[in-house]
């Protein structure tokens, strides 16, 4: 099983409480190809589209995730905001903590 596979099914696992579209667009978060930071640099148009949704729809389910802390914003380009899969939802930390002298 590759790294890409292992992401997508421990997304499954730590989602198993959320409403199925909250799911459905964070597996569409974990099979998308991603920068080195991991974030998912794709409009929320085309990434609506993958799904069949409106892009209205995609943006009000995306923003209840990023409240959650399921997704988390990593940059802006333009008017664009790209995420990327938050610390909740692969277990994974991306920040080591600094310690005191």
């Amino acid at each position: 099983m590759n790294s890409g596979d292992q992401t997508a099914l421990t997304v499954l696992r730590q989602t198993k409480g959320l409403k199925p579209n909250q799911r459905l667009l964070l597996q569409l978060y974990a099979a998308a190809p991603k920068l080195p930071n991991g974030a998912v640099q794709q409009t929320a148009t085309r990434l609506a589209g993958e799904l069949g949704w409106t892009p209205t729809l995609f943006s009000r389910v995306r923003k209840d995730l990023v409240e959650q802390g399921w997704l988390e914003e990593v940059d802006r380009v333009g008017n664009i905001s790209v995420y990327r899969l938050g610390e909740r939802t692969t277990g994974e930390r991306r920040v080591v903590p600094l310690r005191s002298a």
